[in-house]
């Protein structure tokens, strides 16, 4: 079976840069691995699919895994995996954040 496409949208970049400044102002190593970590993981959730649990309260068809104190938001579709956030895990989500499919 052919593995899907990963997307990875314009706002969760922007996450994962706010991550990595946040982090690098303690540590530019620690942040460099962090960050590398996520999209080690996010990699595997390309290459498993429909891990992680569903939050379709919040929008149809979202996807979350929770990784080191963050979580992986995402849609599962026929032919990609299009990341839409990557946030804390304490942070409250509604549907305003998932507007990218």
């Amino acid at each position: 079976m052919k593995q899907k496409e990963l997307i990875i949208t314009a706002t969760a970049r922007e996450d994962l840069t706010e991550i990595f400044l946040y982090i690098a102002e303690e540590s530019i190593e620690v942040a460099i691995e962090f960050v590398e970590d996520i999209h080690s993981k996010i990699e595997w959730i390309v290459s498993v699919d429909f891990t992680g649990s569903p939050r379709d309260h919040v929008c149809k068809g979202l996807r979350a895994f929770p990784y080191r104190k963050r979580c992986i938001y995402y849609y599962s579709h026929k032919d990609r995996i299009v990341v839409t956030r990557v946030l804390h895990g304490s942070q409250d989500i509604s549907l305003k954040e998932f507007n990218e499919k």
